[in-house]
């Protein structure tokens, strides 16, 4: 037997996109969301997520590439912000920056993935899980000054890298494999395996039987005002789980 995480990515970016993963859950379409503490509509998502019913299902989606930052520090680095404080996403477009970062920029990293730690708690959500926007706890900067805090706040469970994916580089491999292996020995519940719709789908049914998946979806709505994820619709991405036998798994298994 398959079980399936189905996890809508960016909760609290937009209100359309809160709406949409209201909708998803209503639907059937995801089991989990992951929040942007640092976006303007995170203090909505909350919101809804306890008024339908879904609070119990919210995890923490780290963020060091979209918005503004939390922090005063992290704004003066210029791998991370632009001038205006907002964040760039240089970092995480530049393979040197995201496997080495200096010490005064470690520090201000820190710094921020603590606030957002503290954010996300102070909203009373339970899951205690964390995965993050653009993979960037994968990064070997961030997994670094990440995993004390992770184990200072009680996470339970965090989303490996990504290796549902059969087109991949053998140094990419390597590192993929290493990561997740060093989340299990730090303890963390982890999926067995973690994608997207077309990494699932390219994988032709190869997913061994009696494993734990991870599906990552951005819910939202096309032009027609129909349900996607980015342009697959959503129910495409419950019938290709359903081909699989796929059970879903309401929430990382503690």
């Amino acid at each position: 037997m398959i079980r399936a995480i189905v996890n809508g990515d960016d909760f609290g970016i937009s209100a359309e996109v809160n709406e949409a993963i209201v909708e998803s859950f209503e639907k059937g379409f995801i089991t989990n969301t992951t929040l942007m503490v640092n976006m303007p509509f995170a203090d909505e998502a909350v919101e809804l997520a306890k008024k339908n019913g879904f609070s119990e299902a919210v995890g923490l989606h780290l963020n060091l590439t979209s918005g503004y930052p939390l922090t005063k520090h992290i704004r003066r680095e210029k791998r991370f912000c632009r001038k205006d404080g907002s964040f760039n996403a240089y970092f995480q477009k530049h393979t040197a920056s995201r496997l080495f970062i200096g010490r005064r920029e470690s520090r201000a990293v820190s710094e921020e993935i603590e606030a957002q730690i503290r954010k996300y708690f102070s909203y009373g959500l339970p899951e205690k899980h964390l995965d993050s926007h653009h993979h960037v706890h994968t990064d070997r900067s961030v997994i670094g000054l990440l995993l004390p805090l992770m184990a200072r706040y009680g996470f339970r469970s965090v989303r490996l890298s990504r290796n549902l994916f059969l087109k991949m580089s053998i140094p990419k491999r390597i590192y993929k494999s290493s990561y997740n292996k060093r989340l299990k020995r730090c303890g963390y519940t982890t999926a067995d395996y973690f994608g997207s719709y077309r990494d699932l789908s390219a994988m032709n049914g190869s997913v061994k039987d009696d494993s734990l998946i991870e599906v990552m979806v951005h819910p939202m709505y096309d032009g027609g005002g129909v349900l996607v994820d980015t342009n697959t619709p959503m129910r495409n991405v419950r019938e290709l789980l359903d081909s699989l036998h796929a059970v879903p798994q309401p929430y990382y298994p503690i």
